[in-house]
């Protein structure tokens, strides 16, 4: 895979795993469907639901998109990417996130109008700041500045 395919990849999922950080700085995992808009992903969450309320607190989150291990080859190589995130609140009143619920709609269909039904699920946009994709052993890729970049080939070290 090359750094090019990496957003291929990323393309192929309809959701994510979300690490957000409590306000006692506790880390609680969960998961979000997700569109992604130009570079920035964007979830609709309940706020009902914890990493909603981590995300109004804290603003940051760390995200994993990860292949299903009944398609990979080896659970020890999952093909996957990360992100650090910056994350912003988008008000419901906007024309962003009109513009967002539309593009939700496109990709989930009729089960996104759950998001403008009740009026507790909150849009977030979710700005990768730092990452790395893998693709197997040796075959890394961080991101920075948008892009992603092979990471040097020192190899694994072995007993």
């Amino acid at each position: 895979m090359s750094p090019e395919k990496t957003w291929e990849f990323i393309e192929q999922f309809d959701s994510m795993m979300i690490s957000s950080i409590t306000e006692e700085g506790l880390s609680h995992s969960s998961y979000a469907p997700f569109i992604k808009y130009e570079k920035c992903f964007y979830i609709c969450t309940s706020g009902m639901a914890h990493h909603t309320k981590n995300l109004l607190s804290q603003a940051k989150a760390s995200v994993m998109i990860i292949e299903d291990e009944s398609e990979c080859q080896n659970s020890f190589a999952r093909k996957r990417v990360t992100f650090e995130m910056d994350v912003t609140h988008i008000k419901r009143e906007s024309d962003l996130f009109s513009d967002m619920m539309s593009i939700f709609y496109e990709k989930f269909g009729e089960k996104a109008s759950i998001y403008e039904q009740l009026t507790d699920f909150q849009l977030f946009a979710l700005v990768p700041v730092g990452g790395r994709a893998v693709f197997g052993f040796g075959e890394a890729y961080d991101y920075k500045d948008g892009v992603f970049s092979a990471v040097g080939r020192g190899g694994h070290q072995t007993k």
